[in-house]
């Protein structure tokens, strides 16, 4: 099915975004997919992995909460975001939606689409993000938020990949379990995993020079 657009304008009155920035692509993991899909949802290994990260937090299955201490302008400063997991199909791969906002830069919102399948004894993790910036960033012509993104992604999977061959392989759980479903009950979004990297270009990459 196709990757939902994260929507144009945003709840609580705030201004509307506009489309920043589509990324599809794919990279090759050494680790097997159960054990790509578990470190790429471990929050200690996305604090490890993602630029300018400082804290990254699972408060459900579903749900991360993120600090970031980036250089937006020349200005050091946090930036807080928000992630939910939603078609969860581990290890197969998942749908997320994101949102971000720094004190200089604004807000971003995106969704990503994530999959993972088994590839020369490892896994081929492939991904499409679309995001939309407002505020500050939202200025940003497409160009310019999409070579930001491009380059945090490279940064964000060389770590993860360093760290993932500095790993030793684990066998697959032996009695393997039924995928869970997790609704989109009580939230306002529906979040993912690759918005972790899209929210550290935008508040980490976007203004650093």
């Amino acid at each position: 099915s196709a990757m939902p657009e994260p929507s144009k304008s945003f709840a609580n009155g705030r201004r509307p975004y506009k489309t920043a920035m589509r990324i599809v692509d794919a990279q090759w993991i050494t680790s097997p997919p159960h054990q790509t899909w578990e470190a790429l949802t471990d929050p200690q290994v996305l604090r490890r992995c993602i630029p300018g990260c400082v804290q990254a937090e699972r408060r459900s299955p579903t749900e991360y909460v993120l600090t970031l201490r980036a250089k937006v302008a020349g200005i050091r400063a946090n930036y807080e975001g928000e992630i939910l997991l939603s078609d969860l199909d581990p290890p197969h791969g998942c749908i997320l939606v994101f949102e971000g906002q720094g004190q200089a830069a604004g807000l971003v919102v995106g969704t990503a689409q994530i999959k993972l399948s088994a590839k020369d004894d490892g896994t081929r993790l492939s991904y499409a993000v679309v995001a939309m910036a407002g505020g500050t960033l939202g200025q940003l012509d497409e160009a310019t938020l999409l070579k930001a993104g491009e380059k945090i992604v490279k940064k964000f999977f060389s770590a993860f990949v360093d760290y993932m061959a500095a790993q030793p392989r684990l066998s697959p759980p032996s009695a393997p379990t039924e995928p869970k479903s997790y609704g989109l009950i009580n939230s306002r979004w529906s979040w993912g995993l690759v918005a972790l990297i899209v929210l550290c270009f935008v508040c980490y990459h976007a203004w650093s020079k």
